[in-house]
């Protein structure tokens, strides 16, 4: 008899998922909030599913035949996203312990351990949505053997803006700053719609903006703040967000040191949960799954998270400034 499935089925789970506090992160929140999250029917994504913005179009004479949106010979063709599955397994002793408890009990006891699969599904989200914002994402991968691999997939390059002083040179002044700011700006102009642009930097950038800011002592144009600094219109904001990379074996920052990451956020990102591998689950294409399998020796009870989530960015939306020397 599984004692867990009641704990499991979908409706169950949902009401766990809503009473659980909500997990934050900072590029999924920031680039890949709830609003362009979207459940995929299917298992994989084609170029035409991703939603990524196209340009204008010719006109046509009246009477002649339309004019075909031809895909993007050098955009990706199709992904397959790679399944995301925490596990945690319990004794039978445990499970002979879980019997004893009231029902407040063992929902309690659920609550834990979904909690702990549904974090790990959450940071590794996190992690290839981090990749994503470089164009590529190139992410540790199990494979059946048990050896490790690289699981690719490439959406192009993020271009890179030159300016002609770097912002921690003697001599640059908040004039080569602004100049340099509206150049990013510009740039993505000529190649994003999008209007609601953020710029990310680390704690080196961050610095050396407060620095300048008190060398120059021109407090309308640089603002300074405990999160970011503000020149003119633009937030430059400290990006703490990194991942372990298991092939590395340490920890990856998201933005690079000595640059500034700007992207018009509003512009087609998307983050897409395929259909799940999974006949419990019907092969629904949901956020988040738990099911329970029962083993036999050591006897006792795996639980299994899955997830099938791929965060897709709009190249053409991102911009990479190197701002230090």
């Amino acid at each position: 008899m599984d004692f867990f499935k009641n704990f499991l089925a979908i409706n169950a789970l949902v009401n766990t998922l809503n009473r659980l506090p909500p997990l934050r992160t900072f590029i999924m929140d920031l680039i890949y909030p709830e609003s362009v999250r979207k459940n995929h029917p299917f298992d994989r994504l084609t170029h035409a599913d991703l939603g990524l913005p196209t340009k204008n179009i010719p006109l046509v004479t009246r009477g002649s035949v339309s004019y075909a949106l031809t895909p993007d010979k050098n955009a990706v063709r199709q992904i397959d996203p790679a399944n995301i599955t925490p596990s945690i397994t319990i004794s039978a002793a445990d499970v002979n312990r879980f019997r004893t408890l009231a029902a407040s009990g063992q929902q309690t006891l659920m609550d834990n351990y979904i909690d702990q699969l549904r974090r790990s599904a959450r940071k590794t989200t996190e992690a290839m949505a981090i990749q994503s914002i470089t164009g590529k994402i190139e992410y540790d991968i199990r494979n059946a053997d048990g050896t490790m691999d690289v699981y690719k997939v490439d959406f192009g390059n993020p271009r890179t803006i030159p300016i002609a002083k770097k912002w921690d040179a003697a001599g640059t002044n908040v004039g080569d700053i602004t100049a340099s700011v509206g150049q990013i700006g510009e740039s993505l102009q000529k190649t994003s719609d999008g209007t609601d642009i953020v710029h990310l930097c680390g704690y080196d950038v961050y610095a050396a903006l407060v620095a300048k800011a008190a060398e120059l002592k021109n407090d309308q144009l640089i603002k300074t703040f405990p999160d970011y600094v503000q020149i003119g219109n633009a937030k430059f904001i400290i990006c703490a967000a990194k991942y372990y990379s298991y092939k590395e074996k340490t920890f990856k920052d998201a933005i690079e040191k000595k640059t500034v990451v700007s992207i018009a956020k509003d512009d087609a990102f998307s983050l897409f949960y395929c259909a799940l591998d999974s006949l419990d689950a019907n092969f629904a294409s949901l956020p988040f799954y738990v099911n329970s399998v029962k083993m036999d020796d050591p006897e006792g009870y795996k639980f299994i998270g899955q997830s099938r989530p791929m965060p897709v960015p709009n190249v053409d939306a991102i911009r990479v400034t190197q701002v230090l020397a």
